[in-house]
């Protein structure tokens, strides 16, 4: 079998003859990819550049444009949103004191049903009990008994 000497890298390599060929084929093929490959990548290169001056144009473009027409939308957004959420804040505080008078009513109706005096009876209760109690400590002082003048025998 004879061989071929290849001097690859400064070293020589010894390939056995049957591989010379299928060898040397893939070596074209590779080069052939080589050569796509770096067209591929000019072309892209392009296109990037390309992409690059049409963003850049947009960016240019978009930086001199008037937004005063998005400022008023904006604004307009707002007051609406500031509307709205006044609106929901008073929903809000409706349904706050309803609750609560919900809750009231739910508290007063348990303590009757239970039986139980409110604050408002017991405070009264209270209250009446303070006025009796000052007519019991009226009622136990002895009372001083006015003198009147008896009537004289001189005239």
């Amino acid at each position: 079998m004879a061989e071929v000497h290849k001097i690859e890298n400064g070293r020589s390599k010894k390939v056995p003859e049957f591989l010379r060929e299928p060898l040397e084929a893939a070596q074209q093929r590779l080069g052939q990819f080589e050569e796509e490959a770096q067209r591929v990548l000019k072309d892209l290169m392009v296109r990037g550049r390309a992409s690059r001056k049409d963003i850049e144009q947009i960016v240019h473009r978009l930086s001199k444009q008037d937004w005063t027409d998005m400022k008023q939308r904006l604004e307009k957004l707002r007051e609406q949103g500031a509307e709205r959420a006044a609106e929901w804040k008073g929903k809000a505080e409706t349904f706050r004191s309803e609750a609560l008078e919900r809750v009231v009513e739910l508290q007063t109706r348990a303590v009757s049903f239970l039986g139980v005096a409110t604050r408002d009876q017991v405070e009264e209760l209270s209250k009446e009990l303070d006025r009796l109690a000052r007519r019991l400590d009226k009622a136990e002082k002895p009372r001083k008994v006015k003198r009147t003048p008896k009537p004289s025998a001189e005239v």
